[in-house]
């Protein structure tokens, strides 16, 4: 263990044991919680999936359940279109607020043309979702214009970075210049990401909470539906919060990458 160490401290470049034993502690709890959070998503298709093989009892499509509740809440300007399937694959069911539309998956776990209590209840949550959108909430707003990148960029984090150190040392043979930019790039990424991702919590929540209320108020489910569907929220917000934690966690890995880097430089 010792010996094995001292080769990575080398390896880096540093001799502080404290820091490079931090290091490794963490991009340990990154693989931890990033399998935490794949096993929660797996809870969340299996809850989406039960549920979507109950049929509801009002009897409507995903589509119908989200135009029924824009129009009695007034939103007749939101659209609620079938998602493609590249679209469905990168978004799944959401609210484009830049062209006011609600896209509902028709493909893998298709709910637009379902009538399912999964589809109602995804397809009022997006409802919902562009309610507070339109409403001027500040939060949800911020949190929708961002997902682009706060869907990409955890994945792009160490990619980019070994990009850098790639061009830096095996093709330029520089002193580190571009894997100092593909680092801050990496940051940028991971920062946009943990600020989408600390949004996705109470703007989620928020939103589940408004569904849940409109669905009453309309009497669009029944009390056991309206268990279910309160369930597979749940399930959600959970996968949220696994995700804000893994955020945490790259932040962290991604300043101590920088001051690794620092702490390199400076020995060298």
């Amino acid at each position: 263990m010792e010996e094995l160490l001292n080769q990575i401290m080398q390896e880096l470049g540093v001799d502080n044991r404290g820091l490079v034993i931090a290091y490794l502690i963490v991009c340990a709890l990154v693989l931890i919680m990033a399998i935490v959070t794949l096993v929660m998503e797996i809870i969340v298709w299996i809850r989406y999936a039960k549920a979507n093989r109950k049929p509801i009892s009002t009897q409507m499509t995903g589509i119908e359940a989200a135009r029924y509740v824009l129009d009695k809440e007034g939103l007749y300007d939101v659209n609620v279109r079938q998602a493609g399937i590249i679209r469905e694959a990168i978004f799944g069911n959401y609210y484009n607020i830049m062209t006011k539309t609600i896209y509902l998956r028709s493909v893998f776990g298709k709910i637009d043309l379902k009538r399912s209590v999964t589809s109602t209840a995804l397809a009022v949550q997006k409802a919902a979702l562009a309610k507070l959108c339109e409403s001027g909430d500040r939060s949800a707003r911020t949190r929708n214009t961002l997902s682009l990148i706060g869907i990409f960029g955890p994945f792009l984090f160490i990619p980019v970075i070994l990009i850098g150190v790639v061009v830096d040392f095996m093709v330029l043979h520089t002193g580190g210049l571009v894997s100092t930019v593909c680092l801050a790039v990496s940051g940028l990424f991971v920062v946009t990401g943990f600020i989408v991702t600390m949004l996705n919590i109470p703007v989620e929540k928020r939103a589940n909470e408004e569904a849940l209320r409109l669905m009453e108020k309309h009497g669009m489910a029944t009390s056991e539906e309206l268990r279910t569907i309160a369930k597979v929220y749940d399930a959600y917000i959970i996968s949220y919060i696994c995700d804000f934690i893994l955020e945490i966690l790259r932040m962290v890995q991604w300043i101590l990458e920088i001051v690794i880097k620092a702490k390199s430089k400076n020995n060298d």
